[in-house]
């Protein structure tokens, strides 16, 4: 029989709408999210080492399934992925995000298991761990926090163009371009403490132009998980000046940049 905890778990969609309880199993395979927990338990306890012994919820995104647990006194997230195409690419990802964290980025890298490995391919997924950062998402209402965005974008960028690993991705690195996150707004940033505590989710790392990382930042910074409107010009122009503060736009950037928001703004298909 499972565990009081496991049949008391929540189960939610991030953004679909659809039944999480039927995308659990055919997505996923799995009965239940009783029977989902029971399979984490023990894939943690044979790879990592650790005892799981609480389940507070479990996420759909997409082809993701993200729980957030308790195992050995501390918070984690367990996310794992049923897509394969996708699985080299996780893994690379995940060592992008531990370079990162080693020079001074704050990110969520993942937790390796106790053979070493950052992202581990099992029962046909491909999972990851990482401890929970503790923050509130990024409030473009609060000047100071959009400032400071903008500013851990530039330390950002400064610090990818420098990864010495190729990530795959579907288009190829073009001249003029460099590894960037591609997906920095509100609902991947964490702020504590009168700074940016974590940046999350470098899942849709790209080989772009800076101007155009930035560009599609600035229009998506104050989205989250619904409703997508873009950020307020006022907002944009905050978040630009933080970046410039660290690296400074030239002319030709800067009338790049324009342009590239005003793409932003009529390609993004808002809601009506």
């Amino acid at each position: 029989m499972p565990e009081p905890q496991q049949m008391r778990t929540p189960i939610s969609m991030l953004w679909e709408s659809a039944d999480p309880h039927t995308e659990l199993t055919e997505r996923f395979g799995f009965a239940s999210a009783a029977d989902a927990t029971s399979w984490l338990r023990q894939v943690l306890a044979e790879r990592w080492g650790l005892r799981m012994v609480a389940c507070e919820r479990l996420v759909i995104s997409d082809a993701n399934c993200l729980a957030w647990i308790t195992a050995d006194g501390c918070r984690m997230i367990a996310k794992w992925s049923m897509w394969p195409p996708r699985f080299a690419r996780l893994a690379a990802i995940a060592g992008l995000t531990v370079w990162l964290e080693q020079r001074g980025i704050p990110v969520s890298a993942p937790q390796a298991d106790r053979d070493g490995q950052l992202q581990v391919e099992v029962d046909g997924f491909s999972l990851g761990l990482q401890r929970v950062i503790d923050g509130d998402l990024l409030d473009v209402a609060d000047p100071v926090q959009v400032h400071a965005a903008g500013e851990m974008l530039a330390r950002m960028h400064v610090a990818m163009a420098d990864y010495p690993k190729a990530v795959p991705t579907e288009e190829p690195a073009a001249p003029g371009t460099q590894l960037v996150g591609n997906d920095f707004r509100s609902a991947n940033i964490l702020w504590s403490g009168g700074a940016v505590a974590a940046v999350l989710d470098l899942e849709e790392a790209a080989y772009r132009r800076r101007v155009d990382d930035l560009a599609r930042a600035a229009v998506l910074l104050g989205t989250r998980y619904h409703e997508w409107r873009p950020t307020p010009a006022a907002v944009r122009k905050a978040f630009v000046a933080g970046y410039a503060s660290v690296l400074p736009l030239e002319d030709d950037d800067a009338a790049a940049l324009e342009d590239s928001i005003e793409e932003h703004l009529v390609s993004v298909p808002w809601p009506s």
